[in-house]
């Protein structure tokens, strides 16, 4: 039976609930391995994924549009008012249950899932970064998996509002796959109009004790930090790739060279969702060499094939490989 620690609030606006949502690893333990925040979200902003550059998600509006970054990965979403944000934070994968490489989500979804059904709500999973209401999608869902195996599990509910941002507010090339994989986003009220943001928060804090008996104690607010809210990829000093899509969006890269012609520094970007350890050993790996194909598809390899280094949104990593060596051809020019 976890310990868990549960705190709702109600109107936090966004860029608080989001770093208070990052901030949910620094309070578990192995004694108490599950955190649960949950709040109605206030404010009109854009959030983009952990890993996505922001000038090419939001191209000229990057600095005139309000926009925030969480820690979790994946795709640009639009949070405020009428959306519901929910932090699962775990010690590890499996502090629910047993929870293999690559089910992260698949595995760690169904307490919110028990829950929301228990609300009456024909919720369902079908795989990709979203929970559908019937076969229309009603959540975003993203996860960050840090360096200690610390995960985080983020939830925005569309209660009365959308959460979708449409690819014509985006910077992206068109896509040749459509988003949601062409389904119409829809919201609870569409459907269940009564149901407010606290009965869904009580149902899923009720679905992860009847699914995994989890023993939940009110938890103290503390001190949130904001690292994830700021963060910029969009580093002046690299020349990036164009955009590729995968998956679920696209996927570039950002280099710098040094005068000999190798690499000083070697950043990826996207919709797409990796462990944390991912970004770091490609950049261990690749810093000091020359960009040569065989190179930086074995770096790749390396950080991004790893066992127990979840990826997910891309389906080949040659994409990774192409992108890095397209930004590094355009250095040379």
């Amino acid at each position: 039976m976890p310990a868990g620690q549960l705190l709702i609030q109600s109107e936090v606006a966004a860029d608080e609930a989001i770093a208070r949502g990052a901030s949910l690893a620094h309070a578990l333990s192995p004694e108490r391995p599950v955190a649960l925040y949950a709040t109605t979200l206030t404010g009109d902003a854009l959030c983009l994924g952990g890993y996505q550059n922001e000038r090419q998600v939001l191209g000229t509006h990057e600095r005139t549009k309000p926009w925030l970054r969480r820690a979790s990965g994946g795709a640009a979403i639009r949070v405020g008012h009428g959306v519901a944000y929910l932090a699962l934070a775990l010690h590890d994968r499996s502090s629910l249950l047993q929870c293999p490489p690559g089910r992260l989500l698949n595995r760690n979804v169904r307490g919110v899932l028990t829950g929301l059904r228990g609300a009456g709500l024909s919720i369902n999973y079908f795989g990709r970064d979203f929970l559908s209401l019937g076969a229309e999608p009603v959540s975003y869902v993203a996860w960050d998996l840090r360096e200690g195996g610390q995960a985080l599990l983020e939830f925005f509910i569309a209660c009365s509002n959308t959460w979708f941002l449409p690819e014509a507010e985006q910077a992206y090339p068109p896509r040749k796959e459509p988003a949601l994989r062409g389904r119409a986003p829809t919201t609870i009220a569409a459907l269940r109009p009564e149901l407010d943001a606290s009965t869904l928060f009580r149902a899923i804090a009720d679905g992860h004790a009847r699914g995994f008996d989890v023993i939940w104690s009110e938890a103290a607010l503390d001190q949130p930090s904001h690292e994830h809210c700021t963060t910029r990829i969009a580093d002046e000093a690299l020349t990036w790739s164009s955009p590729r899509e995968e998956a679920i969006g696209f996927v570039s890269a950002g280099v710098a060279l040094d005068p000999s012609g190798k690499f000083t520094n070697v950043r990826v970007a996207g919709d797409f969702f990796a462990h944390r350890a991912c970004i770091a050993t490609l950049e261990k790996q690749l810093c000091g060499a020359h960009p040569h194909v065989q190179t930086v598809g074995e770096a790749v390899d390396a950080a991004f094939a790893r066992s127990g280094y979840d990826v997910e949104g891309i389906r080949n990593l040659s994409v990774i490989r192409d992108a890095i060596l397209e930004a590094a051809q355009s250095c040379t020019r």
